[in-house]
């Protein structure tokens, strides 16, 4: 085994698991569009944390009460560069929820994962791995 087999190998790997990691995030969004339930939930927190930059992101925390379900608390999937602007005690803001999770859930005003960006990096990330895949194999 040569130092490129070793290098492809590798690069397979890596790339294989980001392919994955796009795939699920497209199907992340893919349901939510699809199976997704619009409804008004009560903003009761906001979550810091710092991204790989060390800017800080935060996150919505929502808790509503499907039709039929227990009330449920979640967080927003992505986080905004800037905290929310408060609006006073139990302020409302719309959500769309998966019933099947409903802690999945996409919080109006924060962006949104783009499932045409996640499956092109999903298929060049697939593409990437064919390659490596097919020089260890000759």
């Amino acid at each position: 085994m040569t130092s490129i087999d070793i290098v492809a190998g590798l690069g397979a790997l890596m790339c294989g698991f980001v392919a994955v990691a796009c795939l699920a995030s497209a199907w992340v969004g893919f349901r939510l569009m699809v199976r997704g339930k619009r409804i008004k939930a009560e903003v009761v927190g906001v979550r810091e944390e710092k991204d790989t930059d060390g800017d800080p992101r935060y996150f919505l925390v929502v808790a509503f009460t499907p039709p039929g379900g227990a009330r449920v608390e979640a967080e927003s999937l992505t986080g905004k560069p800037h905290p929310p602007e408060r609006q006073g005690p139990r302020q409302k803001v719309g959500v769309v929820y998966d019933p099947a999770r409903p802690t999945r859930v996409q919080v109006d005003g924060y962006p949104q994962e783009s499932i045409f960006m996640a499956l092109l990096a999903a298929s060049c990330s697939g593409a990437l791995t064919a390659m490596c895949v097919s020089k260890l194999l000759s």
